[in-house]
C-alpha cells in the first residue's frame, strides 16, 4: 500500500467516524425530544392529580366526588398509603392538616411511637359510653388468624373470610378484633407488635361460648384502619381477653331487642290503614322508621350486643357496592345494572354476613329493624312496599 492509498483509507475512516458521531448526535437529539415529551406529559398528569386531590379537600362537593367510580384507583392508593404511614411519612416543609408545617423528625424513633388508648377495652366490658371523636390506637398482641365460612357460592368460591386479632390497649387489657371480610387478606399481613388506629369500627360484646350463653367479652369489628408503626410488646405476659362485667337481670331486659315491638307512632301507615299485604303468596310491609337508643338496641341481636347503633358505626351510605359484589355469591349483575331491590338484597347480605356472621347455605336471619330502615330509606321502592322476610324461603 502506498502513502496515497494509506491517506485515502484514513480519510475514509475519519469520514465514517464523523458520520457515526453525527448519527449518534441525531439519535441523542431524538431521545431528548422524546424525554421532554414524557416529562411534559408527566407534569400535566401531576397537575391534574393535584387539581383532583384539591377538589376533594377544598370544595363543598368534595365528599360526593370522592364516591365516584372513576376515582376508585385514587381511593385504593390513598388507603394503601394510610395503612403504611411509616413508609410514607411527611417531608420537610409539607403543610399538615392542622395548617402547621412539618419540620422533620425521625419517624422511626421510638420516642415518636403513638400512645395507646387507655381504658378502652374495660369501657366496652363495663358497657360504658365511648367517645367516638377519638379513634382508638391499639396494639396487635398476637399474630392474626384467618378463617373462612363455606358460602353458598354461585361463583364457586369460599369468598367469606374473616381475620381475627388480639388487640391490647394502653391499660394492658386485651380483646378480640375482627376485620371486615374485604380487609381479611390485608389484615393477615399485620404482625405481632404492629400499632393500628381504628378509623371506622363497631365496638360490641359477644358470647364466647354460644349465642345463648350469659358470659360475654368485648370485641371490635373493624371496617377501616391505618397502621401507625410497630413497638415491642411488654415483657410480662399479657392477660387473656377480658370478660364483660355481668349485667343484672333488669339490665339484660332493658338491653333486649324485639324487632316486633315497633313504635306505632313512627310507622308509615298505608292509605287504607294496612301495614302488610299479600300479593301472589308473597308478603309485603311498609317502611318502618326506628332509631336505636341506649335502652333499646334493635341491632343487638344474634349474640351481638352493640355499644352504639351499627347504622352510626358502619353507615349504609359508606358501603361500596362495587366492593361488596366481589364477595356476595348472588350478585351476578354489575352495580350500574342493579335495580333498587337488588341493591337492598346485597346490602342485607353484607351486613348479616359481615357483622353477624350469618353465612353458609340455608342460614338466613331477619336483619334488625334499624338496619332494614337505613337500607330501605337509602334505596326506596317506587310504591313504598318491601318484601317481608320469610324464614322458610331459601335462596
Amino acid at each position: 500500500m502506498t502513502d496515497t492509498d494509506d491517506d485515502k483509507t484514513k480519510g475514509a475512516e475519519a469520514s465514517d467516524g464523523a458520520e457515526s458521531a453525527n448519527k449518534r448526535k441525531k439519535l441523542s437529539r431524538q431521545e431528548e425530544i422524546e424525554l421532554a415529551a414524557k416529562i411534559q406529559l408527566r407534569n400535566v398528569s401531576i397537575e391534574h392529580t393535584q387539581r383532583v386531590l384539591k377538589m376533594f379537600t377544598t370544595t363543598q362537593d368534595g365528599p360526593d366526588f370522592w364516591k365516584k367510580k372513576e376515582y376508585k384507583m385514587i381511593r385504593e392508593c390513598l388507603a394503601d398509603i394510610q395503612a403504611r404511614p411509616g413508609d410514607f411519612p411527611p417531608m420537610m416543609g409539607d403543610t399538615l392538616p392542622d395548617g402547621g408545617v412539618f419540620e422533620g423528625g425521625d419517624t422511626g424513633d421510638d420516642t415518636n411511637t403513638p400512645s395507646l388508648t387507655t381504658n378502652y377495652v374495660s369501657s366496652i366490658a363495663r358497657y360504658k359510653d365511648l367517645d367516638y371523636a377519638d379513634r382508638p390506637i391499639l396494639h396487635v398482641a398476637a399474630p392474626p388468624i384467618m378463617d373462612f365460612e363455606q358460602s353458598n357460592s354461585a361463583k364457586g368460591l369460599n369468598s367469606v373470610h374473616f381475620t381475627h386479632l388480639r388487640l391490647r390497649d394502653g391499660s394492658d387489657d386485651v380483646m378480640t378484633g375482627r376485620l371486615s371480610m374485604h380487609l381479611a387478606h390485608e389484615g393477615i399481613r399485620l404482625d405481632e407488635g404492629d400499632i393500628i388506629q381504628l378509623e371506622l369500627f363497631t365496638p360490641c360484646t359477644y358470647p364466647t361460648s354460644g349465642e345463648d350463653k350469659p358470659q360475654r367479652s368485648p370485641m371490635v369489628l373493624i371496617h377501616r384502619y391505618s397502621r401507625l408503626g410497630t413497638a415491642a410488646l411488654p415483657a410480662k405476659k399479657l392477660p387473656d381477653p377480658m370478660h364483660c362485667i355481668p349485667l343484672t337481670e333488669e339490665q339484660l331486659v332493658e338491653r333486649s331487642t324485639k324487632a316486633s315491638n315497633l313504635p306505632a307512632g313512627q310507622v308509615d301507615v298505608a292509605a287504607d290503614g294496612t301495614l302488610e299485604k299479600v300479593v301472589k303468596g308473597k308478603k309485603y310491609e311498609r317502611l318502618v322508621k326506628v332509631e336505636c337508643t341506649p335502652e333499646n338496641r334493635y341491632c343487638s341481636v344474634y349474640g351481638l350486643s352493640t355499644v352504639q347503633c351499627i347504622c352510626i358505626t358502619d353507615p349504609v351510605e359508606n358501603v361500596d357496592l362495587e366492593t361488596v359484589c366481589q364477595y356476595c355469591w348472588f350478585a351476578t349483575k354489575e352495580v350500574c345494572k342493579m335495580d333498587k331491590g337488588n341493591k337492598r338484597n346485597v346490602l342485607y347480605w353484607w351486613y348479616m354476613t359481615n357483622l353477624y356472621n350469618v353465612c353458609g347455605k340455608g342460614k338466613r336471619r331477619d336483619p334488625p329493624a334499624c338496619l332494614k330502615y337505613a337500607i330501605r330509606n337509602m334505596h326506596k321502592s317506587d310504591d313504598g312496599w318491601y318484601v317481608k322476610f320469610d324464614p322458610g324461603k331459601k335462596k
